[in-house]
């Protein structure tokens, strides 16, 4: 037998020896959580491996020892803006399995190819790079997509809480109907469904809305949540808070798509530079070339 078929069965039981012992380590402990409350508003790679999860997640806590504060206050953050129901023990088995994961497939694959260790090993480092960071800048993701779409629709429903104080409604009674008339229930529908939990359970509005505001962690909404709380105080209208609110709120909308719009022209050197450029320099050359060399002149290019 070569050296090469040795090497080759050597990693391949490696690969399937080392993620058999270390799931077989964590499976033997029990997990001590309450499943039934835990995984809410799941991605879809988390969910698959959901009841995995909650098996790795018992010898966690010695990970997320090591993890650097700043990561740890991020990821908690996006969990709580994302509305994503796990926990960071649960967060690094996902990215510990990811990561295993990863890497298997990524040698499996590139072992079709090449059974070059200065290949491989690079291959596999990266492999694993890529999985520990994937369930982070998952949520991360999530959590950005969520504010922007609160962002959206929170004009709106300051134009609709106000119209219904107006006609003589009380504020709860107006959160309640948009909460209600929101079919959809988007992410903002669903952040006034939980303050109005909050006020039925005794709540004062000023405080369920100021919990809001730690939810989703924006800075339009914190300042809609410091004037609404101002108003409180003071006992002034809370129909001119809500009016003056959702123009700033429109206002910052249009500020955040200004720049946007601005950052678009740097954003498309990079795809011009690298795909549109070289198509017209080689539709502008052929020609070109193709009459140099037909009228005799291609002896240049031997």
């Amino acid at each position: 037998m070569s050296d090469k078929n040795i090497l080759i069965y050597v990693i391949v039981f490696s690969i399937v020896i080392i993620p058999y012992l270390v799931l077989q380590i964590v499976f033997s402990s029990k997990p001590r959580m309450n499943t039934s409350s835990e995984g809410r508003n799941l991605p879809p790679v988390f969910r698959l491996i959901w009841k995995l999860l909650i098996y790795m997640s018992e010898p966690m806590n010695s990970v997320i020892r090591h993890f650097p504060p700043e990561l740890k206050t991020k990821a908690e953050n996006w969990l709580i803006i994302a509305d994503i129901r796990m926990d960071l023990k649960q967060l690094a088995a996902a990215s510990i399995f990811l990561s295993m994961s990863f890497v298997c497939a990524a040698m499996l694959l590139f072992l079709c190819f090449t059974t070059n260790g200065a290949i491989l090993i690079p291959v596999a480092l990266i492999a694993a790079i890529l999985g520990l960071a994937y369930p982070f800048t998952t949520i991360q993701d999530l959590a950005q997509k969520r504010q922007r779409k609160i962002m959206r629709a929170l004009p709106f429903a300051l134009d609709l809480l106000c119209s219904s104080i107006r006609s003589g409604i009380d504020f709860n009674a107006s959160v309640s109907y948009l909460v209600n008339s929101d079919k959809e229930r988007g992410p903002l529908t669903v952040e006034f469904g939980k303050m109005l939990q909050s006020i039925q359970y005794g709540r004062t509005r000023v405080e369920a809305i100021e919990e809001m505001a730690a939810r989703i962690q924006m800075e339009e909404f914190t300042a809609f949540a410091e004037a609404v709380s101002h108003s409180s105080e003071a006992g002034s209208s809370i129909v001119d808070t809500l009016k003056v609110q959702a123009k700033e709120m429109r206002r910052a909308r249009f500020n955040i798509a200004e720049r946007k719009a601005a950052q678009a022209a740097s954003a498309m050197i990079f795809p011009i530079a690298l795909f549109i450029m070289p198509a017209m320099i080689l539709i502008i050359a052929a020609p070109i070339v193709m009459q140099v060399i037909s009228s005799g002149g291609g002896g240049i290019f031997k």
